[in-house]
C-alpha cells in the first residue's frame, strides 16, 4: 500500500543507537542498606517487578536509546511537549532569597547553551532540522511503547500539521486516535489576523489493543437545567428514561403494579424491576395509561463523555498554586486527563522533554511508573524538587549516561589519543598545550592547567600530584578543570594548595563542549565551582549538621537590581541535601539524599540545620549537596564519629 509521505531536505531514518550504561548519581527517600542498581530486582523503594522511577539528564536521543534493553515494548503513555516556535524564548524566572516573591527580586534563567542549540536553534537551520530531531525521538519512542500503548505530542499549530504527516508515518494512519485542540487562552486584541489560541495535542497508538478509559466533563448548568428537570423528595436531580424494551422480548412481557406490559415488553426482569423499586428508581404516573420510567440521578452521572475540543482547561498563570516559573508549563489538570485516559494504575509513562516535571509530578499522584528525562540541569533540577515536595512521593533515582556518553564522545571527536582529547580541552579553555609533565597538560599566562578525564571524577590525588608538580615547576596558579569531581574534596585542596603556596581554581567543563555547534559559535563557558562550608555538632548519637557559608560561582549572571536586595550568602542557596552515611558499603559513586530542604515559588524559606541519630557507634562521612539558584550542584564531606 502506498502511503502518503513528509520529506525534508536531509530526512534520514538512521537513528543513532548508542546504548550506553545509565549511572545512578542520587538516590531520593531509599534506605542505603537496601538500595540495588538502577537494573537490579526488587531495589529499595521498588514495587514487586523490582521497578523504580527515575529522573534522567543527558540527552534524550541518546538515553532513550539506552533504555531500549530494559523497556522496549513495556512504556504504555508517552507524553512529549518538545519546544515547537523559533520565537519562544523559553524562559524560566527564578525567584532568589527568602522574601523574593515579588517580580522585582526574580531573575529570568535563559535556557543554556546546550538546551537552544539541541531544540530551539534547530529552527535557525529552518524547519528540516527540527522535524529530524522529532523523527528520530519518535522513531525510538515507538519502540519503547507497548501493544497497549499510546503517544500524545503536544505542538502548537505552526508544525502540528508536520507532526501529524510523520506520525502518519511511523505509527501508520489507522492508528491515528485524536488530534485534541486545547484552548489555551482567550482571544487576542490584535485583529492582523485570527488569533492564536489553541495547541494541539496529535494521540496515536500502536495497536488497536491500546488503553482506553473514557474521560467525562461536568454537565454545564444550561444541560443540567433542560434534561435534569425532576427533583425527588430528598432534593436529588434526576431525568426519565424508558423502561420499555426496544425489540420483541416475549419473557418481559408481564403487567407491573397495575400497568399492562408494553408491545415488546419490559427492558428487565421482574427481579431487576422490584430492585429498582425498592431503591426508589421507578417514577410512576398518575395517569394509569402512561408507563413507568426510570429514573437517573445527575449525582451518579459521570458527566458529559469528553470530546476533541478541551476549553475548559486553563493555563499556569501568575497566581497559580503549581506556578513554577516556566513560561511553558502546562497545568496538572491537563496532564492528569491523558494519564487518566491512556494508562493504568501502575503502567509506565514517559516524557523526554520533561521541562518543569509535570509528568513525572501528575503520574507519581496518580500511582503511575514513570521515566523522565531532560536534557536541561534547571529542569532536572526542578523536577526533583516538585516531586519531593509532592505528598507521598515514592523513592526514585537520579541518573545520567556520565561518563559512558563522554567516552563516546571523546572517541568519535579526538579518538583513541588521549593527548588530542587533553589539547582540545586546552584549546577551548584558551591555553596553550605543554610538553614535558605528567600532571600539568597546559598553561595560561602563568598560570598551569590541569585537565581530568572523561571517564572519573577529578580526585583528591590527582589534585595534590598536580599541585606538587606546579609547585615544583615554579607556577603559583592552578586550575583545574573537571567533569566531574570526587564527593566532598573542594575545601580539603583548598588547605593543601594554601600549605604549598598556589592558588587553587577548580572549573567544571561544561557539557556543551560535546555539541560543535557550540564551538563554531565560541560559546563555550567553564565556570568556577561553588564553595560551601558545614559545622557539625555531635550530641551522643544525634549529629546537627548546618550549612555555614556557600559562594556562587558565578554571581555576575545575577543582575545588579537583585544581586542589591540580597542580604544573606544563603539567598543563593535553592536546595540542599545531606547523605548522613556516605560511602557506606564502599558506594562511594551515588549520593543518598537522606533528608533535604528547599525553596519552592510559594515556601521561600529554608531550613539551615539538618539532624540525624545514628544506630550506633562508628566513623561517618557526612556528604552535603548544594544547588544553586542556577541548577549547579556543589558538595563538601566531614566525618564524624559517634561514640
Amino acid at each position: 500500500m502506498t502511503r502518503v509521505r513528509l520529506e525534508w531536505d536531509g530526512k534520514s531514518a538512521e537513528v543513532p543507537r548508542l546504548r550506553l550504561p545509565l549511572q545512578v548519581v542520587e538516590t531520593v527517600n531509599s534506605p542505603r542498606a537496601d538500595r540495588g542498581s538502577l537494573f537490579e530486582a526488587n531495589p529499595a523503594g521498588s514495587d514487586d517487578s523490582g521497578w523504580r522511577n527515575r529522573l534522567i539528564w543527558g540527552d534524550n536521543l541518546h538515553v532513550l536509546a539506552s533504555l531500549a534493553d530494559e523497556l522496549a515494548g513495556q512504556v504504555d503513555l508517552v507524553y512529549i511537549d518538545p519546544p515547537f516556535d523559533s520565537r519562544q524564548d523559553y524562559k524560566v524566572r527564578i525567584a532568589v532569597g527568602d522574601g523574593a516573591n515579588s517580580a522585582d527580586q526574580e531573575l529570568t534563567k535563559i535556557s543554556s547553551i546546550v538546551e537552544e542549540k539541541a531544540y530551539r536553534d534547530t529552527w535557525g537551520k529552518g524547519v528540516d532540522s527540527y522535524l529530524q530531531m522529532l523523527y528520530q525521538r519518535l522513531i525510538l519512542l515507538r519502540e519503547l511503547l507497548s501493544e497497549r500503548g499510546s503517544l500524545f505530542l503536544h505542538l502548537a499549530p505552526n508544525v502540528s500539521h508536520h507532526a501529524r504527516a510523520i506520525l502518519d508515518e511511523i505509527f501508520d494512519p489507522e492508528n491515528f486516535r485524536a488530534e485534541i485542540i486545547w484552548q489555551r487562552v482567550t482571544a487576542h486584541s490584535d485583529t492582523k489576523d485570527f488569533g492564536t489560541i489553541h495547541d494541539s495535542i496529535v494521540c496515536f497508538s500502536k495497536s488497536e489493543k491500546r488503553i482506553w478509559n473514557p474521560q467525562f466533563r461536568p454537565y454545564d448548568e444550561s444541560y443540567i437545567k433542560s434534561h435534569y428537570s425532576h427533583v425527588d423528595e430528598s432534593g436529588r436531580k434526576f431525568r426519565l428514561d424508558n423502561l420499555t424494551s426496544p425489540n420483541p422480548r416475549p419473557n418481559m412481557t408481564y403487567a407491573w403494579r397495575g400497568h399492562e406490559p408494553p408491545a415488546f415488553g419490559w427492558r428487565y426482569s421482574v427481579e431487576t424491576m422490584t430492585r429498582l423499586h425498592s431503591e426508589g428508581r421507578i417514577w410512576y404516573p398518575k395517569e394509569k395509561s402512561k408507563r413507568p420510567q426510570l429514573k437517573r440521578f445527575l449525582d451518579e452521572m459521570p458527566g458529559m463523555p469528553l470530546g476533541d475540543v478541551w476549553a475548559d482547561i486553563f493555563p499556569v498563570n501568575s497566581q497559580a498554586q503549581e506556578r513554577l516559573g516556566y513560561d511553558t508549563q502546562k497545568p496538572e489538570t491537563l496532564l492528569e486527563r491523558i494519564i487518566k485516559s491512556s494508562s493504568d494504575e501502575g503502567s509506565i509513562v514517559l516524557d523526554c522533554f520533561v521541562g518543569s516535571g509535570t509528568t513525572a509530578a501528575v503520574a507519581e499522584k496518580l500511582g503511575r511508573r514513570w521515566v523522565a528525562v531532560d536534557i536541561g540541569r534547571f529542569a532536572i533540577h526542578t523536577t526533583r524538587k516538585r516531586l519531593l515536595d509532592t505528598v507521598g512521593c515514592r523513592p526514585f533515582e537520579v541518573a545520567n549516561l556520565g561518563r559512558y556518553e563522554r567516552q563516546a564522545w571523546q572517541s568519535a571527536t579526538t579518538g583513541e589519543q588521549y593527548r588530542a582529547y587533553l589539547d582540545f580541552v586546552i584549546d577551548l579553555y584558551g591555553a596553550t598545550p605543554v610538553e614535558g609533565f605528567t600532571f600539568i597538560h597546559g598553561t595560561q599566562g602563568k598560570r598551569a592547567v590541569h585537565v581530568g578525564a572523561v571517564d572519573a571524577a577529578v580526585s583528591h590525588a590527582q589534585i595534590k600530584d598536580a599541585l606538587d608538580e606546579a609547585r615544583s615547576a615554579g607556577y603559583h596558579t592552578l586550575d583545574v578543570l573537571g567533569w566531574e569531581w570526587e564527593m566532598g574534596l573542594h575545601e580539603l585542596v583548598q588547605d593543601e594548595a594554601r600549605a604549598a603556596g598556589v592558588r587553587l581554581s577548580l572549573y567544571r567543563i561544561p557539557r556543551e563542549v560535546m555539541d560543535p555547534r557550540n564551538i563554531e559559535a565560541g560559546e563555550i563557558t567553564f565556570h568556577e565551582l561553588a564553595y560551601v562550608t558545614v559545622e557539625t555538632k555531635l550530641r551522643r548519637r544525634t549529629v546537627a549538621v548546618t550549612l555555614a557559608n556557600f559562594a556562587l560561582s558565578n554571581p555576575e549572571l545575577i543582575p545588579a537590581s537583585v544581586r542589591s536586595k540580597i542580604s544573606n550568602w544563603s539567598d543563593y542557596v535553592d536546595y540542599w541535601a545531606v547523605d548522613f552515611t556516605y560511602g557506606s558499603g564502599g558506594d562511594t559513586d551515588t549520593f543518598r539524599n537522606a533528608w533535604q530542604s528547599f525553596r519552592t515559588y510559594a515556601r521561600r524559606t529554608l531550613e539551615l540545620t539538618a539532624e540525624h541519630t545514628y544506630d550506633g557507634p562508628g566513623s561517618h562521612t557526612v556528604l552535603v549537596k548544594v544547588v544553586d539558584v542556577f541548577g549547579n550542584d556543589t558538595t563538601t564531606s566531614v566525618a564524624v564519629t559517634v561514640p
